[in-house]
This record gives C-alpha cells, sequence and structure tokens, in this order.
C-alpha cells in the first residue's frame, strides 16, 4: 500500500493529464486532454488495497470516475481502501462520489455494471476469467494477464547479487505480486554454488515426501489453492504437513526437471506465495529455451528476469537481445528483483510505477506497457496550417554565354581549397555528338589540363539499364573522380545513374525510382552521392530538357518500362551552357525542345509548388522562349540560339524546385506508347491541359501547404499578359502557343502526328491510369480523375 501510494504520485504528480498538456507554438500543435468517462475498475483477490489505491490515484489525477467491481474473497478490504481514497479526494475537491465500490459483488452484477451505457472504459485486473469478461462486454477494455516469471541466472553472474534479488522479490508480499519471480533457471556450472548462497539467505529445499505434500496442498479443484495465496513459507509448510522445516526459512524450494513443466505440473506454474521451483540448464542457450517455456506455460506476455554479467558489456548487450527476442514476455528485468523493479521501484524509477501491468497482444490483452495516467485520458490534437521548410537547388555553379565551354572547363580542372583536384574524367554521350565532333573537343581541352580522359559513347535515345550496366562497368574499370555529361537529355540522365549505382551498386531501379506522396520527401532515401565520382558537370547541346541543373533523370528498365527518378543528390553539381553547341541541331529539334522548354515553365509556374523563386525564372524562360523560339527556328541566329539556350536553362531550374504536372504525366505516357518526341507530344497536350486546369471550381485542388485556394486561372493569366499574348487569360495563352507550333511546322493533334486512331483508343484506359500515377501529377493545380485525363487524352486526339 505504501509503495502504491508513494511511487505513483511521485512518478506522476507534475504531469499533465487535463486541459491544455501539450503545446508547440513552433510547429502550431497543440494536445487537451479530457477524461475517458466513468471506468468500471475490476481489482484482484491478491493486492486488492494496493491495486485499489494505485487505481484510485490515477483516476484522480485523470479526473476519472469509476466504480470497483472486486473480487468476491477481497471486497471488504477492497471497499475499505476505496472509501479511504474517496474520502481523502473529496478533502481535496473531488465530486462527492467520484470513487465507488461495490461491497457485495456477483457476476451478474459486474456484468451489468460493465455493459451498463454509462461505463466508458473498463480497466481489468485480475485472473483470465475476469479479464475476459471485460473484453467480452462490448467496451473498450485494458485487461491485464496473469504472470509466471522465470528468472534466468547465467554463469557470467554476480550470484551474490542475484541471490539476493531473488529473494528479495520474492519475499516482498509473500510472492503475491503478479510479477514475483515463479522459477529459477540457473546454468549448471554455477548451480550447486548459487542453490548454497540460496540455502543461506532462508531458502528451504525440500524433497520427496515433503514435496509431493506441498504440490497435493497447492491445488484445489484443479487450480492454486486461495489458502497459500500470500501465507508466509512457515505457514504453508505447515498446513502442508511439512515437518522440521527451520523457523527462519524465508522460501519454499523444490528442484525439477527440465520436462516437469506443463499443466499437470503445479510447481512450474504462478504460486502467489513464497514458493521456489528451480530448474537447472547446460548453458546460457538452453536457459534461455527454458524460460521461454516456463513463460509460456501462463505467464505469456508477463514479466522474466535475466542475471547476467555486469562488467562485460558487450556480452550482456548479446545475452539480454537473445533473452528478449527469444522469451515472450513484456517487461525483462536485468539483475533486479523482478516483482520490485516491474511495477516501478527504487531498483529503476524510470519504470512506470503500476499495479496493472499489461501483457500484450500475444496474451490477449491491448496494452504490453504498465497502465497508468496516459491510458485513462482521450486526447484531442489541435494543428494549425503552416507551411513547411521549402528550398532552392540549383547546382553549385552555371556557366554560361556563347564560346564559354573552353574558359568553365578549365575553371573546372582547377586545384579545390585543399590542394587536391581531379585527375581522371570520364565523358558520358552519344554518338551523333561524337560525330559532330563535341566530343573531341571537350576531351582535348580535358587533356590540355591534364587530365587522363575515357570516353563512353554508347548513349541512345530513352537510356536503359543495359546502357547503364555499360556505363558502370567502363567506371569500375577507368576509377573516374569526374564526370562530363555531354549531350542532351538522355546523356546527362545515363550520367546521373551510371554516377550512382558506380557509387552505390546495391542501389536497384525500383528502389530509386519508388513513389512518394509528398513533393519533398522521398518513400526510400536516396544515397549520397561523391564518394568516387567528385563531381558531375553536365554539358547541354540541345535547348529544352533542363536537365543540366534538374534533380531528375528517366531510365528505361529490361522489360521496356520507364522509371522517373527524382533526388536532389542527382542535381549535377556544375553546368556549362554553351549555346555554340546547338548551332547545328536541325529545326526539329529546335521547335520539340524549345516547346518542351516552354511547357516546363508553364507548368512549374501553375504548379501547387510555386514559389517565389521559381515564379521569377518561369517567367524569364517565357519571355526568352517566346522572344526568340521562331528566330531561332527559321534563322538560327546565334543570339536567338542563345537567348533560347538560356531560356531552356531558367525553365529547367523552375521545374527543378516547382515541379510539373499532368501535362507531363500525359506525355511520358503517350510518348512512351507511341514513340512520339517528349517535346512535340508535350505540345500538342499543351492547350487541353491548359483549359482542363484553369477551371474555377476544380473537382478536387491540388494538394500542398503553400496552394490556399485554387489559382490556375490567375496564373494562366498572368503569363498570358507577361508574354504579350492577344488577351491575358488563359484562351489568350492558348492562341499564343497554337500560332507558335503552326509556325514551327508542329501538328496540333496526335491525329495529325500519325498515331493510329484505333490504337490510340484502344490505350485510353491504359494512359490515364499509368498518367494518374505519374510522379508529376501530385504538383498538378487541379489533382485529375482517371475518367478526366482520359477525356483530355481524347481531346489531344482530335485537336
Amino acid at each position: 500500500n505504501g509503495l502504491a501510494c508513494e511511487l505513483i504520485y511521485d512518478h506522476y504528480c507534475d504531469s499533465k493529464t487535463c486541459g491544455l498538456i501539450h503545446e508547440d507554438h513552433f510547429h502550431g500543435m497543440k494536445t487537451y486532454a479530457y477524461s475517458v468517462g466513468p471506468i468500471a475498475a475490476l481489482t484482484p483477490v491478491t493486492n486488492p488495497t494496493s491495486t485499489a489505491i494505485a487505481k484510485c490515484l490515477i483516476m484522480a489525477k485523470t479526473r476519472n470516475a469509476a466504480i470497483f467491481l472486486p473480487h468476491p474473497r477481497a471486497s471488504k478490504a477492497t471497499a475499505e481502501a476505496v472509501r479511504i481514497c474517496c474520502e481523502a479526494g473529496e478533502r481535496a475537491g473531488a465530486p462527492k462520489g467520484w470513487v465507488q465500490c461495490v461491497k457485495t459483488p456477483s457476476m451478474e452484477e459486474s456484468n451489468a455494471i460493465m455493459r451498463s451505457d454509462e461505463i466508458r472504459l473498463i480497466l481489468s485486473t485480475g485472473g483470465p476469467g475476469v479479464v475476459k469478461a471485460s473484453y467480452t462486454s462490448g467496451k473498450p477494455a485494458i485487461g491485464v494477464g496473469a504472470g509466471n516469471a522465470p528468472v534466468l541466472v547465467d554463469e557470467t553472474a554476480d550470484l551474490k547479487l542475484a541471490c539476493g534479488s531473488i529473494v528479495t522479490g520474492k519475499c516482498f508480499d509473500n510472492g503475491m505480486i503478479c510479477a514475483a519471480e515463479q522459477s529459477a533457471v540457473i546454468v549448471k556450472d554455477v548451480y550447486q554454488e548459487f542453490k548454497k548462497l540460496m540455502e543461506d539467505r532462508g531458502v528451504y529445499f525440500i524433497y520427496e515426501h515433503n514435496r509431493e505434500l506441498l504440490v497435493e496442498y497447492m491445488r484445489k479443484d484443479g487450480r492454486i489453492n486461495p489458502d497459500i495465496v500470500g501465507q508466509s513459507a512457515l505457514d504453508i509448510a505447515s498446513r502442508a504437513g511439512i515437518k522440521n522445516v527451520p523457523a527462519d526459512t524465508l522460501i519454499l524450494a523444490t528442484e525439477e526437471y527440465r520436462g516437469d513443466i506443463g499443466e499437470e505440473y503445479p510447481l512450474s506454474h504462478e504460486k502467489l506465495s513464497p514458493i521456489l521451483s528451480f530448474f537447472q540448464c547446460e548453458n546460457f542457450e538452453d536457459g534461455v529455451n527454458l524460460c521461454a517455456k516456463l513463460a509460456k506455460n501462463g505467464g505469456i506476455g508477463h514479466t522474466a528476469g535475466l542475471y547476467t554479467s555486469k562488467n562485460n558489456k558487450l556480452l550482456a548487450s548479446e545475452r539480454e537481445k537473445q533473452f528478449v527476442h527469444s522469451v515472450p514476455v513484456s517487461r525483462v528485468l536485468v539483475n533486479s528483483p523482478a516483482s520490485l523493479t516491474a511495477i516501478g521501484s527504487s531498483f529503476n524509477f524510470d519504470v512506470p510505477p503500476s499495479f496493472t501491468l499489461g501483457v500484450g497482444t500475444m496474451a490477449g490483452s491491448s496494452v504490453s506497457t504498465n497502465v497508468g495516467p496516459s491510458h485513462l485520458i482521450n486526447l484531442v490534437t489541435v494543428a494549425e496550417r503552416q507551411d513547411h521548410i521549402e528550398w532552392f537547388n540549383l547546382p553549385q555553379r552555371i556557366f554560361f554565354n556563347r564560346g564559354c565551354l573552353e574558359e568553365a572547363l578549365r575553371e573546372c580542372g582547377k586545384a579545390y581549397s585543399t590542394g587536391e583536384r581531379d585527375e581522371r574524367v570520364i565523358i558520358i554521350s552519344g554518338k551523333t555528338n561524337q560525330k559532330l565532333g563535341y566530343v573531341d573537343r571537350v576531351s582535348r581541352c580535358l587533356r590540355g589540363q591534364g587530365f587522363e580522359v575515357e570516353v563512353f559513347t554508347d548513349v541512345h535515345v530513352d537510356p536503359d539499364m543495359e546502357c547503364i550496366r555499360k556505363g558502370v562497368e567502363v567506371c569500375n574499370r577507368f576509377n573516374p573522380d569526374l564526370m562530363v555529361c555531354l549531350g542532351g537529355g538522355s546523356p546527362m540522365d545515363a550520367g546521373k545513374f551510371i554516377r550512382a549505382q558506380y557509387e552505390h551498386p546495391e542501389l536497384t531501379l525500383e528502389q530509386a525510382a519508388s513513389r512518394f506522396v509528398e513533393l519533398r520527401k522521398r518513400t526510400i532515401e536516396f544515397p549520397k552521392l561523391g564518394s568516387k565520382i567528385r563531381r558531375l558537370i553536365a554539358i547541354p547541346t540541345t535547348s529544352g530538357t533542363g536537365s543540366e541543373v534538374s534533380p531528375f533523370t528517366v531510365i528505361t528498365d529490361d522489360d521496356g518500362r520507364k522509371y522517373p527518378i527524382a533526388s536532389y543528390k542527382l542535381t549535377p553539381d556544375i553546368a556549362i551552357c554553351d549555346s555554340t553547341l546547338c548551332d547545328t541541331i536541325p529545326k526539329s529539334l529546335v521547335a520539340n525542345a524549345g516547346i518542351d522548354a516552354i511547357t516546363h515553365a508553364i507548368e512549374s509556374y501553375v504548379s501547387v509548388a510555386q514559389n517565389d523563386f521559381t515564379k521569377m525564372h518561369s517567367l524569364e524562360a517565357l519571355e526568352l522562349l517566346f522572344g526568340n523560339l521562331r528566330e531561332s527556328y527559321f534563322s538560327g541566329s546565334p543570339d536567338a540560339r542563345d537567348a533560347v539556350h538560356r531560356g531552356a536553362t531558367s525553365a529547367g531550374i523552375a521545374f527543378s524546385n516547382g515541379f510539373l504536372g499532368i501535362n507531363h504525366s500525359l506525355a511520358h505516357k503517350v510518348g512512351a506508347k507511341f514513340h512520339l518526341p517528349h517535346g512535340l507530344t508535350n505540345a500538342i497536350l499543351l492547350a487541353h491541359v491548359i483549359k482542363y486546369n484553369a477551371c474555377t471550381k476544380p473537382t478536387r485542388m491540388g494538394i500542398f501547404p503553400s496552394y490556399s485556394h485554387p489559382m490556375s486561372f490567375e496564373r494562366y493569366s498572368e503569363i498570358a499578359e507577361h508574354i504579350g499574348a492577344p488577351s491575358n487569360d488563359p484562351e489568350g495563352l492558348i492562341e499564343m502557343i497554337q500560332s507558335l507550333m503552326i509556325d514551327l511546322n508542329l501538328p496540333l493533334s496526335f491525329k495529325d502526328a500519325n498515331v493510329p486512331k484505333d490504337e490510340f483508343i484502344a490505350s485510353l484506359d491504359e494512359l490515364a491510369e499509368n498518367a494518374f500515377d505519374d510522379q508529376c501529377t501530385l504538383a498538378n493545380p487541379r489533382y485529375p480523375m482517371v475518367h478526366e485525363l482520359k477525356d483530355i487524352l481524347i481531346n489531344a486526339f482530335d485537336g
């Protein structure tokens, strides 16, 4: 009773359990606590008063009213304890009769109270029958189970400590605590020495006829004899007819065979008295198995003890881990009295004090912890809307202007601040750039600075895992510390993932491309890059992909499926944007890449993740692209090519941080299915996506903290005004786009792009469903339904 009062008060007196209990201004979080409501509290025949006192204290702490349903054999003691607590509470300001106790309990009355509409929770401490009744009442219940705590003493243990602790734990309350030691399992190397120590401490071993007398007296009607519960060792011996027991005996002990565990062996069960069974085991592993078997014999989920080395921390940790993994209990007490430590005491003040010990779902309980005030309150969480942390990610340096290539490479070849410098560089590119002489141009410059250079030009359009494996093989052979990706989107896509696989061969394509719902978070953490290839330099030879500044790559698997991968760790370290590398690209590529960049800028501007930093890059990109793409297409003038090149990079910066939308989701799937250029596919879809997104009353709005209401109509209108469209609204923007497409000789529909109609219609469901699941869909300002995506595709077919 003293422990129940003092420990529970001391542990919980300063904790907040009602009203506002937690407030975090920075994160906008508050938590309020309220009582769960009237509680039906069942108490056991063992510890009838301390359990009642403990429950009354946590009821008072949480402002809960309760009706106690005591065990019939201890009803008077429980009622008196409840009366004392009730009057003390009333003197302190609690409502009159805040806790009450049924004086003459019956099963019928208890069941009626538990099923009453006024009862909100059942807190049940007692035997299996009582706990089962509480869980079948139809009310929320917290029930605990019986204990049968085994303790293992291994050959490394401090035997005097183990002896003193076990005797202390077993003698407390004459063994009535449900967590009390019931069986001692001793490794044979120290068995005799430990037994002698126990005998010296008042443990009396009984054998043969006396053991039979004890077993016979212990059982009554197939269960434990209630007359032994909580009685002293001498009283039990006397009543059992065991003679000549020393007057200083504290505990009666028997030596059991390892096979004597089960229903038919009473000494292997919970005994609720100062009777302790001893088992000898071969070694630690054998002892763990014996403890597991004992715990399963009526004490599953409850408590076990382990006595092992205090000096060899590594060995003790390993043995503790093995014990925890093997013995099915909810609390393991190490080198401590099991009964006293389990309920919370001076042996470890961090154990929450309680006389209601959960046994977990393994034993049919809803809790596995010590029951305290936190189990008797309902919590209300208040969360304020907050714009979470954002960031703007770029390569460390971006070099630009015509003819900057050689000078930029010389800058990149300089030593680091530590005095180290890169020495071996691999160039990732394609056959076209090799034929155009761009690979040689870069190689000459790098060799002129003393670099060893390896060239990998087996990159084709839409790089696949076969390409990645070949690139990694070259890297493993050459051991580069610098990578240069030279080309359009494909060499840069390939280079980014070659680097990742070269440094982390365990990384799979599926892991790298794992989907995620939160735009700024990945489901699977992408590994850190730079352990082998310290820097990746991206040099674009087309004006559109933006890959030179982006954290994205797209890789095709061995079955032909495209996997988009997003991680800011993939962002190139350096970008060199020299438009002289774009002087010879064909007009069709100028058009397709340019309209792709326009789509990047528009989608990032209307994205739910748009911010002040992406906004300025989107608008600047659109001004450069709409103002110069025609001239770049028709005359290929250096100034126009340079402006478009810078516009494409600006658009890349915008979408790398503000993301894209369903235009790209649909383009990814349609382009892959019908082998259309990515930029062209984007162009055909763009007008129809703008019409869809510009709705002021969307079916579902895109989800992002900073996106407070439908804004796409307003944002499209801002774009139209910025680029001088015929009208400052989405229709004016569409007219501007389609006029540009006509001038660039781009088809306005999939039909005009020679996509087979029958095959297109047959693929609609597949295309729409896959587009819905595309990573880009999450940032779209209007969150689409699959059938709405299908409608966009149908409209885009005929134009």
